[in-house]
């Protein structure tokens, strides 16, 4: 790194460190909080000492690491917004000499001040692992500079055991202060050097330098962690002792020989015996006398006390800090917080997205496989993950699937709506399945995910979602007079005996009391106190309680809303009308109170008004919701008018569920003046028709309306092409019957040079295959880099299909590909040049 952009990076550190030094004293002196004041207190603290431990890092010039620059800035970017936004809620909560004030206000920004804290602890785990990776580098680089550090020598298996051992148990201050017989010295190698060190405090210092990156290690993982889990990084002593008694095993004799030989600057000895009396020793003879314990023979090679027996030495690398290393390295202990994967974009009409919302759980896992699709698609337009479109298809089974296969829970979409809130849009109608319900319960969040909305009373009225243990249900319409009564108030007026009446009723009162009494305090007490708390919208999602009672498919409730002054013509943050959220819903009555307004206000409540993404209420209500398209369309609801990416509400008709609702549903918007939406092809020049194969009626329906069979997509393919990709061998043959006589549609080949034919062999669909092989005209035989059908047909190694493909009249015997593979060739490569496979292309592929 650059001296310029070290100094930078140090003073953006000053910077963080000075504001988290001004959050920890608002923090401090904020006395109203509850516990969670505490927590991030401490949050604050650790922080702050990883900052400066990254500082210190920084300005050594010791110090080694990788990280780069780009991702420091950025880390520091987002913790100084983090602190930001933090000391801005601390000093309006803390803004009041009114204690009850305070207090109010710490409920109020509870739930935002939570939401940092959270981030505050992820930025924080990932500045513990830059630290944890620099004192790593940094060790290893100072291993690679000075390989004796790694060396253990020894004259025996016993010495390098007890030694490992004293190392990986970190040895004790006292030890390491005080030596005793038996303990280990470790000195350089010298016969004239008389002073001697303990080596017990070598090892110490060997621990504590493996102590510092583990205890690095271990605060970022206490951080994500139960602490449970830290035996997934601990050091298997027994294992290590084991590998390093097998490294000393293969010493051999002549032990004068070998120590005179021995290389490198450190060694390891035993002490002398206390009564040895030899010149290396005798200084310390004194400091010995009345030790209890063995008498272990002197090490040195001058010492008299070591000429009665021949001895052993070796000298090996310690495999117990390759082993520590490796570990520390593979740990797990360290969760990423910040993801560097990237999601892939995709169109509505892919096959991804297309077996998720058919239900199609084998054709998603083969295309997994396959890598045609990822965990990651996404589609282009609204954002929704496959998880997404699985939760509001209902597909239960593809909905386990992915979130077993690792699929990202906590991703959202353009509005910020993540896979959960689908769910539990679906599980809060009155006519919820028992599929919707356990949707919810797959997720394991489900209060939390409720309470991240942040509904009012009027919500929580409207949906029905009172406390399980309330003894006092109060209906939507006390809720509502309740806050009449609060808006027609006079300035001035005693909120706290207000509160005092409904001390023992429903704590749903108090809480539409205590926002009063809060606004009371920030104005004068001339100032008259007005909330619309029946057009609040919630936190999240932003829909008024009308929206929500529409969604659910309260329809009393929604005549409540309407009767009392609820606004029909709010929109959410999407974009979206009530007649948007009524055709979600799928509930009947709930879209007739919706049309009966848009017959009153036309223009006010449009019904073809787009949303974010351009879908009009009939683009949402052509996802499986029968009667609302009826209803829509009697209305006046327009068949063509194109979404974003230019998809008509058949498009999305065709991608709902199979089933007869779908058959009906593309009935009705085929039918009529809609012939020209049959025809309207998207961004990716995909006419409807070619969504509609996976069902034949479907295709016989579209076709008799008026859908052309020559229109091809911006990949040059066909409906036959997509048909033979689809695997849809029944749709493929009524397209055959309905395609004009002679006509070259079936023969048309893409712009990757392939026919229906070869698409059809190289997505292994044998029945498509063998369908198209009957006809006298098949279009060219050799498609894609010279591969001919035959040579696709050797790939797949269907035996029927090879020989309709070896008895075609298109066939020419002894076709290679580009890069010069025979189909022969291609059959072996395949695994197939076997049985009746090897007999066919013998018989008929033979050049003599």
């Amino acid at each position: 790194m650059d001296p310029i952009t070290a100094i930078g990076l140090l003073g953006s550190l000053a910077n963080l460190i000075q504001a988290s030094n001004e959050a920890l004293k608002l923090a401090k002196a904020f006395k109203d909080g509850d516990r969670e004041i505490t927590e991030l207190l401490s949050d604050i603290s650790i922080f702050q000492e990883a900052l400066k431990g990254f500082d210190r890092i920084l300005r050594s010039r010791h110090a080694k690491h990788n990280i780069s620059t780009e991702v420091i800035n950025r880390a520091l970017a987002d913790a100084s917004a983090t602190f930001q936004e933090m000391d801005d809620r601390l000093q309006e909560m803390s803004r009041s000499d009114i204690s009850a004030v305070r207090r109010m206000k710490w409920v109020q920004n509870k739930s935002g001040l939570k939401k940092l804290h959270e981030r505050l602890k992820g930025q924080s785990t990932m500045l513990q692992s830059f630290l944890a990776l620099a004192h790593t580098e940094t060790f290893l680089f100072a291993c690679s500079q000075h390989p004796e550090f790694l060396q253990i020598r020894s004259r025996s298996a016993d010495e390098v055991a007890t030694v490992t051992t004293a190392v990986a148990k970190e040895s004790s201050t006292k030890a390491a202060e005080r030596p005793h017989p038996g303990s280990f010295q470790l000195r350089p190698y010298s016969t004239n050097d008389v002073r001697r060190q303990s080596v017990s405090t070598q090892a110490s210092a060997l621990s504590e330098s493996t102590s510092s990156i583990t205890t690095n290690q271990s605060s970022v993982y206490s951080a994500r962690r139960k602490s449970k889990d830290t035996t997934a990084s601990s050091i298997d002593e027994d294992d290590s002792l084991e590998r390093v008694r097998s490294d000393v095993s293969g010493e051999t004799s002549g032990s004068t020989k070998s120590r005179s030989n021995v290389a490198g600057p450190l060694a390891i000895r035993k002490a002398c015996r206390y009564d040895c009396f030899c010149d290396c020793h005798t200084w310390e003879a004194a400091s010995q006398r009345g030790r209890r314990g063995s008498k272990p023979v002197c090490t040195d090679l001058t010492c008299k006390a070591t000429s009665s027996a021949p001895e052993q030495a070796a000298a090996g690398t310690s495999k117990f800090f390759r082993k520590a290393l490796s570990q520390i390295m593979a740990s797990k202990s360290i969760r990423v917080r910040y993801d560097l994967g990237t999601f892939r974009i995709v169109a509505e009409g892919s096959d991804a997205v297309r077996f998720v919302k058919h239900g199609n759980l084998d054709g998603l896992k083969s295309s997994l496989k396959s890598g045609d699709a990822t965990l990651y698609d996404t589609t282009v337009t609204d954002g929704w993950s496959l998880l997404h479109q699985a939760v509001y298809s209902c597909q239960l089974p593809i909905v386990k699937f992915l979130i077993e296969a690792g699929g990202d829970t906590e991703v959202t979409d353009m509005g910020s709506r993540k896979p959960a809130d689908f769910a539990i849009f679906k599980s809060l109608a009155d006519d919820a399945t028992h599929v919707e319900r356990e949707m919810v319960d797959l997720f394991s969040q489900k209060d939390d995910h409720v309470k991240d909305f942040e509904f009012t009373p009027i919500h929580i009225a409207a949906l029905n979602l009172y406390e399980a243990g309330d003894v006092e249900r109060p209906s939507l319409e006390q809720l509502i007079e309740l806050v009449d009564d609060c808006n027609n108030s006079k300035p001035g007026t005693d909120w706290a005996k207000w509160k005092s009446r409904y001390k023992k009723r429903s704590p749903l009162f108090g809480d539409i009391l205590e926002v009063f009494r809060a606004s009371a305090f920030e104005k004068p007490r001339s100032t008259k106190i007005i909330h619309n708390l029946i057009d609040q919208k919630d936190k999240k999602n932003h829909w008024t309680p009308l929206h929500w009672a529409i969604s659910a498919g309260q329809k009393e409730k929604v005549r409540i809303l309407i009767n009392h002054g609820a606004d029909p013509f709010v929109l959410s943050n999407l974009q979206a009308n009530i007649l948007h959220t009524a055709a979600e819903s799928k509930a009947v009555g709930v879209i007739d109170e919706a049309l009966n307004l848009q017959k009153r206000f036309p223009e006010q409540l449009g019904i073809n008004k787009p949303n974010h993404w351009g879908e009009t209420p009939l683009h949402v209500a052509s996802w499986g919701a029968l009667d609302c398209v009826t209803k829509l369309l009697d209305a006046g609801a327009d068949r063509n008018v194109q979404q974003g990416e230019g998809q008509v509400a058949l498009h999305y008709c065709a991608l709902s569920e199979r089933g007869d609702t779908r058959r009906k549903i593309a009935s009705l918007l085929a039918g009529g003046d809609s012939s020209s939406s049959i025809n309207i092809r998207d961004i990716d020049g995909r006419p409807s028709l070619f969504d509609f194969l996976d069902d034949p009626i479907c295709v016989e329906t579209l076709v008799g309306c008026g859908a052309r069979l020559d229109l091809l997509d911006e990949s040059g393919k066909s409906v036959f092409h997509h048909a033979c990709i689809q695997d849809e061998n029944a749709s493929l043959q009524m397209l055959l019957r309905k395609s004009p006589l002679g006509s070259v549609i079936p023969t048309v080949k893409d712009h990757d040079g392939n026919t229906a034919l070869i698409q059809a062999l190289r997505h292994r669909s044998p029945a498509c295959a063998t369908t198209l092989l009957g006809l006298d005209d098949v279009g060219d035989f050799v498609g894609q880099h010279g591969w001919t059908v035959a040579h696709h047909a050797a790939k797949l190694g269907n035996a029927e299909v090879l020989e309709a493909a070896l008895k075609h009249p298109r066939f020419v015997r002894g076709m290679k590909t580009i890069d010069g593979k025979t189909v022969e060739v291609v059959a072996m490569e395949a695994g197939h040049w076997r049985g009746e496979v090897k007999l066919l292309l013998r018989e008929y592929n033979a050049i003599t």
